[in-house]
């Protein structure tokens, strides 16, 4: 979460990948450093023991949101 703050404050889009049941404490701590809206693409935690074409199908509906998200303009530096 640091390099991501650090980079979004360079002016660096970034990406953060966090599984479910970090989402709150990922958005906690990205407010804490007055970065609320830092970009997180939340993925399911379900995938972990499944076969890399089981993982694949299933993050496969977020590609479209993270190309969104990493050819974003940059924001105003924090």
């Amino acid at each position: 979460m640091l390099d991501a703050v650090n980079l979004e404050r360079q002016g660096t889009p970034s990406l953060t990948f966090v599984t479910e049941p970090f989402a709150h404490a990922a958005r906690t701590h990205a407010k804490s450093r007055n970065l609320p809206d830092l970009p997180l693409i939340i993925v399911p935690s379900d995938y972990l023991d499944r076969s890399d074409l089981a993982v694949a199908a299933k993050l496969a509906p977020l590609l479209d949101e993270v190309i969104e998200m990493l050819c974003r303009p940059p924001g105003p530096a924090a």
